[in-house]
């Protein structure tokens, strides 16, 4: 991965860019209409030498979504009041990281998976007090993980068009140290983070 301008990933920027915290509506705030709703948690992991991102590996094996790289999170149940309850809620079934140990910043841009009609909601948190040796990977569904440092990102992601529904999509493409590549609803949220980060302020400051 080539490295680019540092965006200065310290917890305190973090902190600053999705300031101030919150809100977090209701899911039903959202309307309910004709696509299933979900969301994850895009968790930093501040360090001394700045904040890492964790993403996970689904399964090879699962019928959905199957090897592809990921946030934590998933799909919205019934008892779940907000996004960032489903948030919270799936990162704790999927690393065991429990939600006393989150931070919650902000809730970010909805995006819609073309492939499943899903609308995924991205939640923001900062991870405290959970080293990663103590992370816990859901059996069957992950098997893997990796923290990727945010400096680490090119300030430009590389770029593929994919047919979709006999429609074309041009989507970013994120390629890992490990070897590991995002794309699709994953990297659409990942690029759009980077950019807040490296605009040196929040865009929600009045």
């Amino acid at each position: 991965m080539k490295t680019g301008p540092a965006p200065c990933s310290s917890a305190e920027k973090i902190r600053r860019v999705f300031s101030p915290p919150g809100p977090f509506p209701p899911w039903g705030h959202f309307g309910e209409g004709t696509e299933r709703k979900s969301a994850v948690l895009v968790p930093f992991f501040p360090t001394e030498e700045g904040a890492s991102l964790l993403f996970l590996r689904r399964s090879p094996l699962l019928a959905h979504h199957a090897g592809e790289i990921c946030f934590p999170g998933g799909m919205r149940e019934e008892g779940d009041e907000t996004p960032l309850a489903t948030a919270l809620r799936e990162t704790e079934e999927e690393t065991a990281i429990p939600s006393s140990a989150v931070e919650p910043l902000r809730l970010l841009p909805v995006e819609h998976s073309v492939v499943t009609s899903i609308a995924v909601f991205p939640v923001a948190g900062i991870i405290t007090g959970t080293p990663p040796e103590t992370i816990l990977l859901s059996a069957g569904e992950i098997d893997e993980f990796y923290f990727a440092p945010v400096d680490s990102f090119p300030p430009l992601p590389e770029r593929e068009e994919v047919l979709l529904k006999d429609v074309p999509h041009i989507y970013p493409v994120y390629s890992l140290d490990n070897g590991w590549r995002i794309w699709g609803v994953t990297a659409r949220i990942l690029e759009k983070v980077l950019r807040l980060l490296r605009r040196e302020e929040s865009p929600w400051h009045s």
